[in-house]
């Protein structure tokens, strides 16, 4: 029987179609639109799902409800040649079967030994009372993306000890076998990460929870999402390390730290087995007020020299923004490229930024404005200063001072106080781990902003609903323009824009 007050199979794909075909026009005329970001054609967008890269091409995939706020979580496909251009391939999977009849839920992609796409995900059901089931599905595409296969269980159920809160599955190899990471909750209900292995990615033995030398990693929340493992070479000692990537939920707020709904960061160190020896502790990757259930393209940095990672522009339950309104919610954050230095993970934008805004100099005018940047709705601008004294670059619409971003020494802020969304807070700051260089490129796609800081050490992932199309950007230091302080300022805005 279809579940009381949604449609059943056929229903659910006609009313996609229809809003599709009803709104498409008005979403991508929406002015808080972005240009350069991955966003959803109609609907609600969330987690990023089975990114590779293969032959010059990335595909994405991602969680897709397009009846919101009807809870039906489709996987939505988009490609592009450089992660910035994106072409939107449709629909691939829907919740339409027994064993994800409640959403097709997060997973991973993976490139076999011929060449053919393989997709891991989590099926999702649940009974008229809400108790849960959770069931670990593959398909695959023989021809890199034009056709799809049928889906087929993999997994029934969780392991012994945790509950159907079991899910998000990423694949990796290690030595001629390949391995499964799962978020978890425990019986107690409390978050882990578990592992399963393979010899052909179909048949998998559960190999066991994954423990830490770092006793706090125990218990972070009440449920781990959406696990990553990753390699990365260390630039400070030339050492290949572990990066797990991973978003626990019930994290507590701390000062300056874990503000959001949910949190997402990374330790680093090394696997063996099932046990993690921690070098670095879990770390925050995002101080923003947005961010959540990253992941890393497969296909990318075989080396460990580089990993790139795309989020979800967004929190869970904060689906009130005033894009909604043209029947639009959430993207995806821009790409960015990850290295490690001294067991920290740097993120800056991906090199073909450079391309889509190619940078020019540009000085401040009297004012302390920037003349090119005038009425901008998609621009970057990136720089470094003498920060003695606080920095403060200002966006400023129709209403005043919309976004204030400061950087100093010791610390940066973002505050968002005069945008015309704030749900979830709207300041926010992180102290720098060593004496700031001054340096930030910061990315503006119309709701979109992404506030990247001394080279990429600390980011800021921000919506900024701006009022109106009239623009300033002003750099003060002291109330006065900064022209004294500034060493270096490039800029650059959309063509078309």
């Amino acid at each position: 029987m279809p579940k009381p007050g949604r449609p059943d199979a056929a229903q659910l794909l006609a009313a996609a179609e229809q809003a599709y075909s009803d709104y498409h026009q008005q979403v991508i005329s929406d002015p808080d639109y972005p240009a350069l970001h991955l966003a959803p054609p109609v609907g609600r967008l969330n987690d990023p799902n089975g990114l590779i890269y293969r032959q010059g091409t990335y595909h994405a995939f991602y969680q897709y409800s397009p009846v919101h706020p009807t809870r039906a979580v489709f996987w939505r496909y988009a490609t592009s040649e450089d992660l910035t251009h994106w072409q939107d391939r449709g629909t691939v999977i829907a919740p339409t079967d027994w064993f994800d009849k409640d959403g097709c839920y997060s997973g991973s992609g993976f490139v076999a030994e011929d060449g053919s796409f393989e997709f891991f995900y989590t099926g999702n059901v649940k009974d008229e009372q809400g108790n849960r089931e959770a069931y670990q599905v593959l398909f695959s595409s023989p021809d890199q993306g034009q056709t799809f296969s049928p889906k087929q269980v993999l997994i029934q159920g969780p392991a012994a000890g945790y509950t159907a809160h079991y899910r998000d599955p990423q694949i990796f190899e290690r030595a001629g076998r390949f391995y499964m990471v799962l978020g978890a909750q425990r019986q107690d209900e409390t978050g882990a990460v578990v592992l399963y292995s393979s010899e052909d990615r179909r048949s998998w033995a559960f190999e066991g929870e994954i423990t830490y030398s770092d006793p706090s990693l125990v218990a972070l929340g009440y449920m781990y999402e959406c696990p990553g493992l990753i390699q990365l070479r260390d630039q400070a000692d030339g050492q290949l390390k572990d990066v797990l990537i991973f978003s626990p939920q019930g994290m507590e707020a701390d000062g300056e730290k874990y503000n959001n709904i949910f949190q997402t960061g990374y330790i680093v160190g090394k696997l063996t087995g099932t046990h993690f020896e921690v070098q670095t502790p879990f770390t925050e990757l995002d101080a923003g007020t947005e961010f959540y259930a990253p992941q890393c393209f497969h296909g990318v940095g075989a080396d460990g020299s580089q990993a790139i990672l795309q989020g979800w522009f967004g929190n869970a339950d904060q689906d009130d923004h005033p894009s909604w309104n043209q029947h639009w919610v959430h993207m995806q954050t821009y790409p960015r490229a990850l290295t490690l230095r001294a067991g920290k993970v740097y993120q800056n934008p991906v090199g073909y930024l450079d391309s889509a805004l190619p940078l020019e100099p540009v000085s401040l005018e009297e004012d302390g404005s920037i003349s090119l940047l005038e009425n901008a709705r998609v621009f970057r601008l990136t720089g470094r200063a003498k920060v003695q004294q606080p920095l403060e670059i200002l966006v400023e619409d129709g209403q005043g001072v919309a976004l204030r971003l400061t950087l100093d020494s010791s610390s940066a802020q973002l505050d968002r106080t005069g945008c015309r969304y704030q749900v979830g807070g709207s300041q926010r700051s992180r102290a720098l781990a060593e004496a700031g260089e001054g340096s930030f490129d910061l990315l503006i796609d119309a709701s979109a902003t992404e506030f990247f800081v001394d080279g990429g050490a600390e980011v800021f992932s921000s919506r900024t609903y701006f009022t109106g199309s009239r623009r300033r950007v002003r750099l003060l230091v002291g109330g006065e323009p900064a022209s004294e302080q500034i060493v270096e300022l490039a800029a650059a805005r959309l063509a078309e824009d």
